[in-house]
């Protein structure tokens, strides 16, 4: 909507006032509206993107760019256009489109981006006592989980020994032995650990942690170390027998003394994945080999450096390292894991933890008695996609936010009806009264999250931005349409008009027409032959002369402008002929011949209808632009864009 925004230099008028250079001062004035700087400056880096280097000449083609849109924008509101039903309730589905995403895209899923980056630049190290509790385990099962794990963490805070006490609770069969010891972790951990994932990072070393449920049951952690993360290294190796410790020495003294590491790996490793490349592993970090092997292949300091042999279940290895990948940068990590992360159980929880920080900030107080009432006042009918709610249904209130945001049981109930599939989605088995605590959890977690996108454009300037952005695009449209783009397809006679003053720009040039001749032999001696009858008498007496028999000579006629490419060999006019062109195969020969010269001509009004309608709109863009210049004052405060270049 914006192409028609030509360069239009404005008057400058000279700043009278001062101003403090801040993102809420005044840039420029136009009509009665104010442009302040923030605005300015968020739609110029927005348009910009890397060229806006806030130089001289940069800024001022934009200010000028801006302007004629502000100018615009200036004069659909004098003509009221932004008070248009229509209009309105274009802006209204706008926002409550973009209010959804964007709350959650800044409150959710932009603080997981920035707490996991966070976490990825650090391993951490814990222990646990763990007790599984599978996905169709009972309440009652749960229940007996956590109270065995709370008697454990009374028993810990009053200062029972953590591996003793592992031995003693703990149901993890691996690390048990260890004193629960899981070894280094490093962020992210799979969808259903979120939880756990918290613990470890937030959890200070030594201090004994809360239960933490996961996705296959509770546990209670000790964080017991935390380094800078090891990341990602890539390696190549030599493995050797178990046996063979003498022959490892023998390899890694060569090795260090020059030997190729690329070609004694081919001849001695015994690891056939990898002795046909060198030896060579892909990429990996912490947790994917064994830990003697990972932990001398992060402490090789430099790409090239060889390790002494260690030894692991597999044998004996010399380890060389490649290369030691640098890590993501934030906005690279970004592009690689945002996708992830909406999918991820830990956007779930984020997602339930931003509502209940908007319940406590809008002071969130609700009634579970007139709940209670209404869940009484059920029967098994509610499972059905027949149930109404009762006429009398109370009105009174069930929850509010904000202090004056009133949510009635009559309005609960109408949303139970309106969510009909999530209503029938509940087995009859269950109680009515856990059903419709599920049901109410919803509909408040919808309430607040509707609640919190009311005042997003005073919580995020960005999201003010934007509503102002696209609210300025619909009018802008609206005023050009009905000052362009209408008045150029519907003012016939202006048109005309526009046409009688312009029309020299609108010309078809001078053409050729010419006989295409196409000749079916390999026989240099027949084509001369047809060649110079051509160049005698028309080409209509070829069929006469030499199609008696067979099919020998076609011709097809084309039309071409003057100065195209493809008659360059033939003199500008009639009857004159191209020379004659034996085709690649030797096969055919064919030639061109000037049948008609049509001179150059002013095209039509008809003719030239799409190109004339569109200089009539930047004719008429134009004028309008003038005319607003006229109409409403525009004032440049220059302290404080000459405050903006750099």
């Amino acid at each position: 909507m914006f192409k028609n925004l030509f360069l239009f230099l404005l008057s400058l008028l000279p700043s009278i006032y001062s101003y403090a250079q801040s993102s809420e001062a005044t840039l420029m004035k136009v009509g009665k509206s104010d442009v302040k700087v923030s605005e300015f400056k968020y739609i110029y880096e927005k348009n910009n993107g890397n060229s806006a280097d806030y130089s001289q000449k940069s800024l001022m083609e934009y200010l000028d760019l801006y302007t004629k849109f502000k100018l615009k924008v200036e004069k659909a509101k004098q003509l009221q256009l932004d008070t248009i039903s229509a209009l309105q309730t274009e802006l209204a589905g706008y926002r409550k489109q973009l209010a959804s995403s964007y709350l959650i895209d800044k409150e959710v899923t932009e603080f997981l981006l920035k707490e996991l980056y966070a976490r990825t630049q650090e391993d951490v190290e814990f222990s646990h006592i763990f007790i599984p509790i599978s996905e169709n385990s009972t309440k009652i099962q749960r229940d007996d989980a956590k109270a065995k794990l709370r008697e454990v963490k009374s028993k810990l805070v009053g200062g029972a020994d953590f591996t003793a006490a592992v031995t003693e609770y703990s149901q993890d069969k691996t690390t048990s032995s260890k004193g629960g010891n899981m070894g280094y972790f490093t962020a992210k951990l799979p969808s259903g650990f979120y939880e756990l994932e918290t613990a470890i990072y937030s959890n200070p070393i030594g201090k004994v942690s809360e239960i933490i449920e996961s996705k296959i049951g509770y546990h209670i952690i000790q964080v017991t170390n935390k380094r800078p993360a090891r990341g990602i290294v890539e390696v190549s190796h030599i493995l050797l027998p178990e046996n063979n410790k003498k022959q490892a020495d023998s390899l890694f003294q060569a090795l260090t003394k020059g030997g190729d590491f690329e070609s004694v790996a081919k001849k001695m490793s015994i690891d056939k994945n990898t002795m046909k490349n060198g030896g060579k592993l892909a990429p990996f970090s912490i947790n994917t080999y064994d830990k003697v092997f990972e932990d001398a292949a992060f402490s090789l300091q430099k790409d090239g450096d060889i390790s002494k042999p260690v030894l692991t279940k597999s044998g004996w290895h010399i380890i060389k390292r490649t290369a030691k990948p640098s890590g993501d940068t934030y906005d690279l990590f970004v592009r690689r894991m945002k996708a992830q992360i909406n999918k991820d159980q830990r956007f779930d929880a984020a997602k339930i933890k931003l509502v209940d920080d908007i319940k406590k900030a809008s002071g969130f107080k609700e009634d579970k008695n007139e709940l209670n009432r209404f869940a009484e006042s059920l029967t098994d009918e509610f499972y059905s996609y027949k149930w109404v709610p009762q006429e009398n249904t109370s009105s009174q209130t069930l929850f509010s936010l904000g202090g004056n945001k009133i949510f009635s049981v009559k309005s609960f109930a109408g949303f139970c009806k309106k969510n009909t599939k999530t209503r029938l989605k509940y087995d009859k088995t269950k109680p009515l009264t856990e059903t419709v605590d599920e049901l109410y959890t919803e509909y408040v977690n919808e309430s607040a999250m509707a609640f919190e996108e009311q005042s997003l454009e005073a919580k995020y300037p960005d999201f003010k931005s934007l509503m102002r952005e696209y609210e300025e695009g619909i009018l802008l449209f609206e005023a050009t349409k009905i000052n362009v783009w209408d008045r150029a397809n519907q003012d016939t006679l202006g048109l005309k008009v526009f046409y009688e003053t312009v029309k020299d720009r609108y010309t078809w040039s001078e053409k050729m027409i010419t006989s295409d001749i196409k000749i079916a032999t390999s026989d240099k001696k027949v084509a001369d032959k047809i060649y110079k009858f051509v160049s005698k008498n028309s080409v209509e007496g070829l069929d006469k002369k030499f199609n008696k028999k067979s099919k020998l000579v076609a011709f097809t006629e084309t039309e071409y402008e003057k100065g195209s490419k493809d008659v360059a060999d033939i003199k500008w006019e009639k009857n004159a002929l191209s020379s004659l062109q034996a085709d690649p195969s030797g096969t055919t020969f064919s030639f061109k011949k000037a049948k008609e010269i049509i001179p150059s001509r002013l095209k039509t009004l008809n003719e030239a209808r799409g190109y004339i309608v569109a200089d009539y709109q930047d004719y008429l863009e134009k004028e309008w632009l003038n005319s607003l210049n006229k109409e409403f004052n525009v004032v440049i405060y220059h302290e404080v864009l000459n405050a903006l270049k750099k």
